[in-house]
């Protein structure tokens, strides 16, 4: 196909996405859009179901601050077991990406008021950041292993539990989250040292 067509008739995503909510020719069932920052889409720290489901318990949202999808329904949306689910959900709860309160019923389901500092947002966009300084000085898909690693290391959820006991306290003191991730920095980079050594010319 040839580039300049593309060009000239395609719509730049953001805004092709709006025709892709809005048709409703043939179906009309979901016609809304659901507004997901790229820090929680590409958050390291979280599974692809427990994005996906909170993705979805957001949708749910909308433009309220709480929700009540049943089980099953997150079980169809995301496509997996209701057993899954009830998985999922715990591991957002207990990573406190959510708040549920438990119902005879189905439960109900809240975000942390700090989401937008959340620890696992802020480590996450802390590794990214890292990432982006020293990706081209090394071979990309050792480096991509090598990231996977750190996310599941003790060392990175020691991190990040001292960022949520910030969150658990009364209050943040001034600079202790940069101080925490600053160290994060610090420990990424010895780590890498270890896992990319430099050449014996320095390079």
């Amino acid at each position: 196909m040839n580039d300049n067509w593309l060009k000239r008739n395609h719509k730049a995503a953001n805004e092709y996405m709006d025709t892709v909510c809005q048709e409703s020719t043939l179906t009309s069932r979901h016609k809304g859009f659901t507004k997901v920052p790229h820090k929680i889409l590409r958050c390291y720290g979280l599974s692809e179901y427990e994005k996906l489901i909170l993705i979805d318990i957001i949708a749910y949202m909308s433009d309220k601050n709480l929700c009540y999808p049943t089980i099953e329904t997150m079980a169809r949306d995301v496509g997996c077991s209701s057993k899954s689910i009830e998985r999922h959900v715990a591991g957002l709860s207990e990573k406190k990406m959510i708040l549920v309160s438990q119902d005879r019923k189905n439960n109900t389901y809240y975000l942390p008021s700090y989401l937008h500092t959340h620890p696992y947002l802020l480590m996450s966009e802390k590794t990214h950041e890292f990432i982006g300084n020293v990706r081209k000085n090394v071979n990309e898909r050792e480096l991509t292993l090598w990231v996977q690693g750190i996310v599941k290391s003790d060392e990175y959820k020691a991190f990040t539990t001292r960022l949520q006991k910030l969150h658990d306290g009364r209050f943040i003191p001034k600079f202790a989250e940069q101080e925490i991730l600053e160290s994060f920095a610090q420990h990424l980079n010895s780590e890498l040292a270890k896992r990319f050594p430099p050449d014996v010319n320095g390079q």
